[in-house]
């Protein structure tokens, strides 16, 4: 399921980038988004060389969006996340890699609200694209030292990706984009 999903989303930038120029923030922001969720699923499971690769797949796709038409803090965002994921595909290391990820997830939330990402879901007995997919804003309290840290989500249910299994479930649904 995993390499399918990987295959999905190297199929969806390789279609993606032949079709940048007819782009808008909200369709190129779409692979950027499921790029992230796979990073997050990463760290949700504790995988630094996962995170690692998917961060490499996830700041490819950030190059290719199309900034013109962000605002400024937007395009801070965008540098932000580039940087960031960059920073998490250069190391293995689960503690420095969430770290990165904390700033990571805030410049996400940023484009995420900024251009709402045409990410579709299946209707029962439909094709894919037949419903808008909620993305979730996510906090756990806890983490950040205590400060509290947010990431974005495709499910409902919390899987915490700043402790993985040792406070899989910490943490609450604070929006839906």
């Amino acid at each position: 399921m995993k390499t399918i999903r990987l295959s999905l989303v190297v199929l969806g930038l390789s279609v993606g980038s032949l079709s940048a120029s007819a782009q808008g923030p909200a369709q190129s922001t779409a692979s950027v988004l499921t790029a992230y969720l796979d990073v997050k699923d990463a760290l949700v499971a504790t995988d630094g060389d996962k995170a690692k690769a998917q961060a490499t797949t996830l700041a490819t796709a950030l190059k290719n969006v199309k900034a013109a038409s962000l605002s400024a803090a937007d395009k801070k965002a965008l540098v932000m996340a580039k940087t960031q994921a960059t920073a998490i595909s250069k190391t293995t290391d689960v503690d420095t890699q969430r770290e990165a990820f904390e700033l990571l997830s805030g410049s996400m939330i940023t484009l995420t609200k900024a251009t709402k990402p045409a990410r579709q879901k299946a209707r029962s007995g439909q094709s894919a694209g037949a419903v808008p997919a909620p993305t979730y804003v996510q906090f756990c309290p806890m983490a950040a030292n205590g400060k509290g840290a947010s990431w974005l989500s495709d499910k409902k249910e919390v899987r915490n990706p700043y402790y993985g299994d040792k406070m899989l479930k910490c943490g609450s649904v604070k929006e839906e984009i």
